[in-house]
């Protein structure tokens, strides 16, 4: 019996004991630290050789031929206008002097605007192709000079004249009244003096060409004069004196067949 109750007793202390024994706790679980997601950055792709757009073909352009404004020259008529032989006005007037030297005609204006003319009258011509070279001295701004063709006196006749800024003008003469044909147009030739140019004058028909330095001008057109004589022609607009100097005027038939 004792050894009973001394099992018991022993068994009750042990149960006591564990029961005064502080159980040990638990550690606490460590959570998965989440990986931290990797946003890409969106980088731009670089094109290094970017299409380009193709260009729009543009035709090639077909260049026309210049036009033969002066068609049908034939023979040399006079090879120089102003030699020996030829008749032109000269002398000392009230606007100035005109004197024929050289082979040379010089129209020398000293008297504030005024012109000088002068026609050769040994020579008629109908169609024809005039060329003649053309000193000019003493010429400012609206100051001119130029030529007379098909005149039938000195007061009917066509006018081609430029004045020193480089523009031509047509007009025509009918006793002794201007009528324009052609107002002030670039000639191309350079404005100022002292220079040297080619004037030229190509008449069949009713037209009549004009030319500067070899170039067309214009073309007028009138049916009144269809023959005469040659002339050259001055003038001052202003107070200063104007010198202008023509030579080798030659002159060519002109076929009107072709």
């Amino acid at each position: 019996m004792r050894l009973w109750h001394l099992v018991t007793v022993i068994v009750l202390l042990m149960g006591f004991l564990s029961a005064c024994v502080t159980p040990k706790a638990e550690p606490t679980p460590i959570l998965p630290t989440e990986t931290a997601t990797m946003v890409p950055t969106v980088t731009a792709t670089i094109d290094w050789f970017p299409a380009t757009a193709t260009p729009t073909l543009i035709p090639t352009q077909v260049i026309e031929p210049t036009p033969e404004m002066r068609p049908g020259i034939g023979s040399l008529l006079v090879e120089n206008l102003f030699a020996s032989g030829s008749v032109w006005r000269t002398g000392n007037f009230e606007a100035g002097n005109i004197t024929q030297v050289n082979n040379t005609l010089t129209l020398a204006i000293q008297q504030p605007r005024s012109n000088l003319m002068s026609l050769e009258i040994n020579n008629i011509f109908v169609d024809f192709n005039l060329e003649t070279k053309v000193h000019i001295n003493l010429c400012r701004e609206n100051d001119v000079y130029g030529l007379l063709v098909r005149s039938m006196s000195e007061y009917n006749y066509y006018r081609f004249i430029f004045n020193c800024q480089g523009y031509a003008r047509a007009e025509r003469i009918r006793d002794g009244a201007t009528t324009l044909m052609q107002d002030w147009t670039p000639s191309g030739l350079l404005p100022g003096a002292p220079q040297d140019v080619t004037l030229g004058v190509y008449a069949v028909g009713d037209e009549i060409r004009l030319f500067a330095n070899n170039a067309f001008v214009f073309s007028v057109s009138d049916p009144l004069f269809n023959e005469g004589t040659i002339g050259v022609y001055a003038r001052a607009d202003g107070d200063n004196p104007v010198t202008v100097s023509f030579s080798e005027m030659k002159i060519y038939s002109v076929n009107t067949s072709q």
